[in-house]
């Protein structure tokens, strides 16, 4: 089983169940803009040093948003984050400015490192939660792997168009690089290219 139809199959299976893996990482809890789920560290594997959390802004082009992080000892680093909409599906992948996120800048080149090395052992948190997580990066490693790059090179576009201007701390820039993402043709894609091997 490709991870594409592993992850439409996970997805479906919570449908089936009346839930979500936005439910599962709420944990019951109701949902409050810019409250962190499952709480303020997130979940977390301390052998692949990687996190994700949870929160919403209150928005209505979505019903909020996991982010994706490496960690370190003095700092971390945003991967990306997985855009959710409201029946509990990912519809995109997006990546932010430092200011947003309060990360350290890393070169596009670490950032692919770390798409491709970003993963969490399952009991770091519930299983379905944290399979969720990792099949978001093995099915769509390519798209944000893509996104590094082009979320750098919108920082230098805009370094070059606003010259003494701190690209980091400027407000007027947040979402630096975005993709949609659709998970049943993913699968489908998937699916089809197995049965013609």
């Amino acid at each position: 089983m490709t991870p594409a139809v592993e992850l439409l199959d996970l997805l479906e299976g919570l449908e089936r169940k009346r839930t979500s893996v936005i439910d599962l990482v709420r944990g019951g809890q109701p949902a409050v803009p810019w409250r962190l789920y499952p709480g303020d560290t997130g979940i977390f594997d301390r052998h692949t040093r990687c996190q994700f959390y949870y929160h919403s802004h209150g928005a209505d082009h979505e019903a909020g948003h996991f982010h994706t992080v490496r960690l370190f000892g003095d700092h971390t680093v945003h991967v990306v984050a997985i855009s959710m909409t409201q029946g509990g599906w990912p519809q995109a992948l997006f990546t932010l400015n430092l200011w947003a996120i309060g990360d350290a800048y890393e070169s596009a080149e670490n950032l692919r490192r770390y798409v491709r090395r970003f993963r969490l052992r399952e009991h770091a948190g519930p299983a379905p939660l944290v399979r969720f997580v990792n099949l978001i990066f093995q099915t769509f490693a390519p798209q944000i792997e893509r996104l590094q790059d082009e979320k750098l090179a919108t920082l230098a576009a805009y370094r070059s168009m606003h010259s003494g201007v701190d690209v980091f701390e400027d407000r007027s820039l947040e979402i630096l690089s975005r993709v949609e993402i659709d998970v049943r043709a993913r699968a489908s894609s998937a699916a089809s290219m197995t049965s013609r091997r």
